[in-house]
């Protein structure tokens, strides 16, 4: 390994760091009302919708011959990792309150958040 490389590193990392700390202190002062990232319930629930409506006939929002398969769970999967699927979270605060979200804009949340250190 070079020592260019060395060196850049603990940089990224910094930055990387710096970068979820600011996002840390948003929620606690609650300028961020939930958290940046999809629960694996929602998940789920999202799949698990969509996967109904492929099955019923919905029109798939890919093309399942160059997924190579056509199995509605499947489909339904990579229509959410696209963030192709207009779906709205609706999340329930502690004080009761519901933030809607939109699934694409929680999945550009969640990849920024999800930084590899």
């Amino acid at each position: 390994m070079s020592s260019s490389n060395q060196t850049q590193n603990p940089v990224l990392k910094e930055d990387a760091l710096a970068d979820i700390l600011k996002r840390i202190e948003d929620l606690a002062k609650g300028r961020l009302t939930y958290p940046p990232r999809i629960t694996k319930y929602e998940l789920a629930r999202i799949v698990a919708a969509r996967a109904r409506q492929l099955a019923m006939g919905a029109q798939p929002l890919i093309d399942p011959q160059k997924l190579g398969t056509y199995d509605p769970i499947a489909i339904a999967l990579e229509e959410v990792r696209r963030g192709l699927i207009p779906f709205v979270i609706v999340r329930t605060l502690p004080n009761g309150k519901h933030v809607r979200i939109k699934l694409k804009d929680l999945l550009k949340l969640s990849e920024e958040f999800d930084v590899k250190i």
